[in-house]
């Protein structure tokens, strides 16, 4: 009798058990594959979860105020200003933005291969003015005197180029100097009203101040848009240095755009150029380009107290419009 209740004990608790574990196994979830999701490997999951876009050039609180007296942004694609201090006709003086129309259309004359002797056009430089560094005798190309224009902003290399543009216009190449940088101006300045440039009014390739030489932002946009479209243009203008040999000697041009230099605390990778500008009464100016993604902007700033003062307030613009 007792050997009997043992035996059905053990057949309960063997029962208790299997009751247990079926009990425990119907209650785990069944997992299906989701035939919503495309398959992908961990490591794409993963980096798809963590990537948080973070700005790797210079940001500015949104209190900051902008420096410059004048400034603008315009949105190529849409074309369009975004931003703008005032109509888009007010005028402002280009200072040595003025270099890109200069040789934007010099280049229309003169072959970027063709060899150019510096001669006594240097002696229409105004004294103090920035220069290349290029002197009497110095032979360069036409392309090399774009990338002095452009990188260290040589009034120097501009007047070189003038002239002989403009003894090519003439097809006079023993014109004088100054007869043919003029002959230069009268060109540049049909170029420009040609363009659209209807605002515009150069009186002399490098942008030396004269209450006659000035520009529009509306201008402006078709100047930048025109330099962007030259390839001898936006291969310089994004060039930060380059060291060449002039007179016996090597010389460093170094590019005044900080926004395109590596080294420099203003770079941003997507700034492609163009070209600063500075006298007394013009302040610290830059006229910039970017291409991101499906954007392609033109900042133009105008004004500015100190040569930092216009990368500052140009990259605060171009957060204001792709971070915001």
């Amino acid at each position: 009798m007792k050997k009997l209740m043992y035996i059905e004990l053990g057949v309960l608790a063997l029962l208790l058990v299997v009751a247990v574990v079926v009990c425990f196994t119907l209650a785990k979830p069944v997992l299906t594959p989701d035939t919503s999701i495309s398959t992908t490997n961990e490591t794409e999951v993963s980096t798809t979860e963590t990537t948080v876009f973070v700005p790797v050039w210079n940001t500015y609180p949104a209190s900051r105020q902008l420096l410059a007296q004048q400034y603008f942004v315009y949105d190529c694609k849409a074309n369009t200003f975004l931003v703008s201090s005032g109509t888009e006709n007010e005028r402002i003086y280009p200072a040595s933005i003025t270099k890109l129309f200069t040789a934007y259309v010099a280049m229309q004359y003169v072959d970027p291969e063709t060899e150019i002797t510096a001669g006594d056009e240097l002696d229409l430089v105004a004294w103090g003015s920035s220069v290349a560094k290029i002197k009497k005798g110095d032979t360069l190309t036409a392309g090399q005197l774009v990338e002095a224009m452009i990188l260290p902003s040589g009034n120097d290399a501009a007047y070189m180029l003038a002239c002989e543009a403009g003894r090519v216009i003439k097809d006079d190449p023993d014109l004088s100097p100054s007869a043919a940088v003029q002959a230069f101006m009268t060109q540049m300045n049909t170029k420009a009203k040609e363009a659209g440039m209807t605002g515009t009014n150069f009186v002399n390739p490098d942008g030396i101040h004269d209450s006659q030489h000035y520009t529009t932002f509306a201008d402006l946009v078709i100047l930048g848009k025109l330099s962007m479209q030259n390839a001898t243009i936006m291969e310089h203008a994004v060039t930060p240095n380059k060291l060449v040999e002039l007179h016996g000697e090597t010389i460093e041009w170094k590019n005044t755009n900080q926004l395109v230099n590596p080294a420099m605390p203003y770079y941003c990778p997507y700034a492609v150029g163009l070209k600063t500008g500075q006298t007394p009464s013009a302040g610290s100016c830059l006229l910039s380009a970017f291409r991101m993604d499906d954007k392609e902007l033109l900042i133009g700033v105008f004004g500015c107290p100190e040569e930092e003062d216009r990368f500052d307030d140009t990259l605060q613009l171009f957060n204001q419009i792709v971070l915001e």
